[in-house]
């Protein structure tokens, strides 16, 4: 059997170029397309001929993105955006006869993934959030219960996104969690692949040693209501322990008048940009990782931090809880719970021979958990839809 030709199309770079590396080297990689200015990609280390940078409209966002003055702008260039990406990939499409599967990103894919169905090729329509309506109907539940303004999703994000999940042959889910959000209809033709892990970049350090004086809690995620960075902090100011740190990671957001006094210097770190050889040192440093999300697909972070050795606390709506317990490297609480958070902070602290448990658990289960098995599982699941 011919090895299957891909495309990829991505807003930004997530965990597309750690697919499209795996691709490239089996020879499968037609283009990647991204919405990223070459500059941003070019250490993704893919070579330049199998790269589209569209990176103008980025660029444009780039000082108003976390401004909610400008939300209407930024609005309209992110849409001119993604139709960018959109036209750009259908011409290569159309361009390019051997191309067999189209991976696009929701938002950037409808007129390409047509283009791909007109060929009788695959059209994969990723989401890698959870439904776009069932997104936008919580994030407004949390942000009226914090009696904040929520900014709704514009509906032609929502009207896109619905065609697109109607027009593709396969819609392609990071969990069972968000394929549970999608109607009946879709569930069918809902594949759920669950992400991987550079093993690489993310490892257990043991010439890192955690401190054995101070108890150091990790949060690596954008400050937003989203993330739950909120019941993080709450928690953590219950948290009575003399030499507690709270460790955050992740750039400011639209939220950040929000949070701005609630973050206090004393006892919490706070990090700007970070590579991951730095990251990798900073989750090593860390005995628990937190990531409270009111809605998440699955966040890649917690694949890292756990290949790292860090033991996790997450919620059921991060997506990850079943890899969560498959592997038995942390806990699954509720959403919401400031109180679930603490129990775990003072039991992990008073148990450390649980933590190392857990540690060694996250790390046994990840070191087959690489992006080449995710793209391996892929590859086959295309095969299969292919003969059928």
């Amino acid at each position: 059997m011919r090895k299957k030709k891909y495309i990829i199309t991505t807003a930004g770079k997530f965990h597309h170029f750690d697919v499209a590396r795996v691709i490239e080297k089996k020879n499968q990689l037609s283009k990647i397309i991204s919405g990223y200015p070459w500059f941003k990609l070019k250490k993704e280390n893919i070579a330049k001929k199998f790269v589209e940078a569209q990176g103008i409209y980025r660029i444009l966002r780039e000082p108003i993105i976390r401004n909610l003055r400008f939300k209407k702008i930024n609005n309209i260039l992110n849409i001119l955006s993604a139709k960018n990406l959109d036209n750009i990939t259908a011409k290569i499409i159309e361009k390019n006869k051997d191309i067999d599967v189209f991976i696009g990103q929701s938002q950037c894919g409808l007129k390409s993934g047509l283009k791909m169905k007109e060929n009788n090729k695959i059209f994969i329509c990723e989401r890698t959030s959870t439904h776009i309506e069932f997104q936008n109907n919580i994030l407004e539940e949390e942000y009226n219960n914090l009696g904040l303004k929520y900014n709704k999703i514009d509906n032609w994000y929502i009207n896109r996104e619905k065609e697109e999940y109607s027009e593709s042959d396969i819609i392609l889910v990071p969990s069972k969690f968000v394929k549970s959000t999608f109607e009946k209809k879709y569930q069918t033709k809902i594949k759920v692949l669950e992400f991987g892990v550079n093993t690489q970049n993310f490892f257990r350090d043991y010439k890192i040693k955690k401190s054995d004086k101070y108890f150091d809690i990790l949060y690596l995620a954008n400050k937003s209501v989203r993330k739950g960075l909120h019941y993080v902090l709450e928690a953590f100011k219950k948290f009575q322990h003399p030499n507690k740190r709270l460790h955050i990671v992740g750039a400011d957001t639209s939220d950040k008048i929000f949070f701005r006094d609630k973050i206090s210097e004393d006892n919490m770190l706070i990090y700007g940009h970070i590579d991951h050889l730095n990251l990798n040192k900073i989750i090593n440093l860390c005995h628990v990782y937190v990531l409270p999300s009111i809605e998440d697909g699955f966040a890649t972070t917690i694949l890292q931090v756990a290949s790292a050795g860090c033991p996790v606390i997450v919620t059921e709506n991060t997506g990850s809880s079943d890899f969560v317990k498959n592997s038995n490297c942390g806990y699954v609480i509720s959403i919401r719970s400031v109180d679930e958070i603490l129990q775990k902070f003072v039991y992990l602290h008073e148990n450390r021979d649980v933590l190392d448990e857990l540690s060694l658990n996250g790390q046994n289960y990840l070191k087959e958990n690489n992006w080449e098995t995710y793209f391996n599982k892929l590859d086959e699941m295309v095969n299969e839809y292919n003969v059928n």
